[in-house]
């Protein structure tokens, strides 16, 4: 029993295992290894995110955006277009306020990590954990930088990962970012970079996008609010959702006030006040032609999709037409400039300064195919620099004498025709009231210093010429309230304006836009050009996708006149090029024959100048005048001049569009009429005209091929030059009651019996063997041996030989 107890005492108490020797050597050892294996692992991991972040290289971290690659319908590289709206600045021109502001709603680490926040992954891992979502973002404003300067998105798709490994990648470039460059240069690589909403890239396009100021001049508000949008700027900018705004820079404001960066007083009452918005956008340097591509590309892909730039562009522009545009234009608005009556300011003079608005002369031109919408020249204006203002966009002008067809149209849609007649004779200007001027009323629409009146003429001289006194006539013998409707038929803004006689000279405005569309309608039976003009037909991206592609679709358009009507507007305006106001414009253009036509367009006061004018395919317009109202090119400043060498240029350009014709369509039927009377004429309808090459007075038959409506081609014989109606001898027209009266009985033949040539028209004339045509041949002009008193002229014969009797 001692010794038991004894042996009992003796043994020693086992110590606890963390007290025996061992353990803590044993811990140490399993605990390096578990950290080496892990480091391995994660070394192992991590090596192909790493290896791929090294790989981007750091010095093209401030290259801000690659530009965008316009291609002509051709091919051909026509330009390059950066889309983004964006300054760069310096550090030093952003103000501690506006950094602090950044601190708190992005990054309050910034000044302390390496470009990874770790106690900020901890927190949005805790936040993901208990909310089973992410609630809260851990990226650096490094991590931010490194997202946006490298398409890393693209890479993650590329490699098919999720986009936990992209932010792996993210933060293993963030710390390269750290270590080759100072904070400093961070801030300014990030600030110039990222998007801001409603078009603004980079802190300068905001502040003054939003603001109208430098970034230097923001207050603490102002800070918060711009700072505010950095989450979604698309949705939380101020211009699209302004209390979303005002809640989003609310909570920077409250982050600036626990961070110390201001009072909670101070906090509290910066969130209380509104946002005022004062916006001044920066305006880039570029053309009409690529701001408008821009918006095209903005409208189908968005604004955040363009931000890293690299796409393709293809568009329908034809760079020889948009060239020979350009250059025609300049041409002939540096010709009215250097006028000896041209007194307004010319570019040459223009001296650029922050807020100068020119107002020197402008002009543009659009050429449209009218099968498809497609724009094949865009010139919005004489330079973009000076005047971003694109008058084929935005611009509306009075349209003078170009608005004529129109007015014509509503005459023949109510039953006139085009060999109907009406009175061209001095107007008060009184009936009329343009410029409220007294007077006669002006005929500007012959594009003419010296018009002349004819008297009583045919409403297709009275197009062909614009003759301004006889339209303004027509339009209130067919009704103002008709004329209107029927503009507006064509699309042109006309449907609230005033029934006043000015309506028919022009004076209410359109856009080129409008014009051209509407003028296609005379090419297309009655239907206007497409509804939608557009540019751009493709884009891929820099990986060479498709990122947009136009559908084949029917396009929409608009239903005018009849086709009849049309084609006799189309008809009309083909004379007006070569005996109207229009005349000389068949000599500048090389597609021969024209199959279209086309028209001069002149303001009373000679503010504006048009013409408009097609083809089977396109259809083009040039406009010439000043941005501001009241303002004269010169006295005389005609459209013939200016405007119409314009268009023939382009359209010369453009003659691989041409080539197709017009078709009659069945519902018109031609008949021979008087030019004179607009009757249906006879073999004695003769016109005296003075001969171009020796001046001399001439005749010549007056008959012409009219075009008219089924039905409405039946007229009674031509009255004037049977003798039953007096006419005006100094209107050049014979008048056959003042011919001598041969007093004789006529033989008159039984029936036709005559063969060859009928020099003295002994056919006589009836309802029954009326022939059909009226051509005369050969040189034979039995007027020829009428009295024509003053007019006739004198045949010098040779002196006969002296006369010889011989005897027989």
């Amino acid at each position: 029993m001692s010794r038991s107890s004894k042996s009992t005492r003796t043994k020693r108490k086992k110590p606890r295992f963390y007290k025996r020797k061992g353990f803590w050597l044993s811990l140490m050892l399993l605990t390096a290894l578990a950290a080496v294996i892990g480091w391995v692992a994660v070394e192992r991991f991590t090596r192909p995110y790493r290896e791929r972040a090294a790989e981007y290289d750091l010095n093209t971290i401030d290259k801000v955006e690659q530009p965008s690659i316009i291609l002509g319908r051709n091919g051909g590289e026509i330009g390059r277009v950066f889309v983004q709206n964006r300054s760069i600045i310096g550090v030093d021109e952003i103000p501690e306020d506006f950094i602090e502001a950044l601190r708190a709603g992005e990054d309050k680490r910034f000044f302390d990590h390496n470009g990874v926040d770790y106690f900020g992954i901890a927190r949005a891992a805790k936040d993901w954990f208990s909310e089973g979502e992410a609630v809260s973002g851990a990226s650096t404003i490094t991590q931010q930088l490194a997202r946006g300067a490298y398409d890393l998105e693209a890479e993650r798709r590329k490699h098919g990962e999720s986009s936990i490994e992209r932010k792996v990648v993210e933060a293993f470039l963030a710390m390269r970012i750290e270590e080759r460059y100072r904070k400093a240069d961070i801030l300014e690589f990030y600030l110039n970079r990222i998007y801001f909403g409603s078009g603004y890239y980079g802190l300068r396009s905001a502040s003054l996008g939003y603001f109208g100021k430098e970034p230097i001049a923001l207050s603490k508000l102002e800070c918060a609010t711009i700072v505010g949008l950095i989450k979604n700027p698309t949705w939380l900018s101020p211009l699209n959702n302004i209390e979303d705004c005002r809640r989003a820079r609310n909570m920077v404001i409250t982050r600036m006030g626990n961070l110390g960066m201001v009072s909670q007083s101070e906090a509290a009452q910066m969130r209380t006040s509104p946002i005022e918005l004062n916006p001044k956008p920066l305006q880039r340097g570029t053309s009409h032609l690529y701001e408008r591509i821009a918006d095209e590309i903005r409208l189908l892909l968005g604004n955040e999709a363009l931000a890293s730039g690299g796409f393709t562009i293809r568009t329908t522009i034809d760079s020889r037409v948009q060239k020979a545009a350009e250059q025609s234009l300049e041409q002939a608005l540096l010709k009215a400039e250097s006028h000896s009556g041209y007194a307004n300011p010319k570019r040459r003079d223009f001296k650029k300064t922050k807020d100068a608005v020119p107002e020197y002369l402008q002009g543009a031109v659009l050429m449209v195919d009218h099968r498809s919408g497609e724009v094949i020249a865009h010139v919005g204006g004489r330079d973009y620099a000076d005047a971003p203002f694109d008058v084929i966009e935005l611009g509306r002008r009075p349209l003078g004498t170009a608005f004529h067809p129109f007015l014509y149209a509503a005459a023949f849609e109510s039953g006139e025709t085009p060999a109907s007649t009406v009175d061209d004779a001095a107007m008060d200007n009184r009936a009329v009231m343009v410029g409220g001027r007294e007077g006669i009323l002006g005929e500007w629409g012959m594009e003419t210093p010296k018009p002349r009146y004819e008297g009583n003429i045919t409403l297709r001289r009275a197009l062909e010429s614009s003759k301004v006194a006889a339209s303004v006539r027509v339009a209130n013998e067919v009704g103002l309230d008709k004329v209107v409707a029927t503009a507006s038929s064509f699309g042109l803004p006309m449907k609230d304006v005033e029934l006043l006689p000015r309506v028919a000279v022009g004076w209410e405005p359109a856009s080129l836009k409008e014009m051209v569309r509407a003028y296609a309608a005379f090419a297309r039976g009655g239907k206007t050009g497409p509804s939608k003009q557009w540019i751009v037909s493709s884009v891929r991206d820099s990986e060479d996708l498709i990122r947009f592609q136009r559908p084949v679709i029917q396009p929409e358009r608009m239903d005018t006149v009849s086709e009849a009507t049309a084609f006799q507007v189309h008809s009309i305006l083909q004379g007006g090029m070569s005996r109207g106001s229009a005349s000389g414009v068949l000599d500048q253009l090389n597609e021969r024959p024209f199959s279209g036509a086309g028209k001069t367009g002149t303001t009373q006061d000679f503010s504006d100048n048009w013409f408009l004018g097609y083809n089977g395919r396109i259809s083009c317009g040039v406009w010439i005048g000043f941005l501001q109202d009241g303002k004269t090119i010169y006295e005389g400043a005609f459209a013939k001049d200016l405007a119409m060498p314009v268009w023939s240029s382009t359209m010369n350009a453009a003659v691989a569009f041409g080539g197709r014709g017009i078709p009659q369509p069945p519902s018109i039927v031609e008949a021979h009429v008087c030019r004179v009377s607009g009757q249906q004429s006879t073999p004695y309808c003769y016109e005296m005209f003075e001969d171009p090459e020796t001046g001399v007075p001439r005749s010549r038959p007056a008959a012409i091929s009219e075009y008219f409506r089924s039905g409405t081609e039946n007229l009674p014989y031509c009255t004037i030059h049977s003798g039953s109606t007096p006419v005006d001898p100094a209107a050049g027209v014979i008048d056959l009651s003042e011919l001598a009266v041969i007093d004789t009985s006529p033989v008159r033949p039984k029936e036709l019996t005559l063969i060859g040539e009928d020099p003295f028209h002994s056919v006589q004339i009836s309802a029954e063997n009326a022939p059909k045509t009226r051509v005369r041949s050969g040189q034979i002009n039995v007027l020829d041996s009428f009295d024509l008193e003053e007019a006739a002229q004198s045949t010098k014969l040779p002196r006969p030989r002296r006369l010889e009797i011989l005897p027989d």
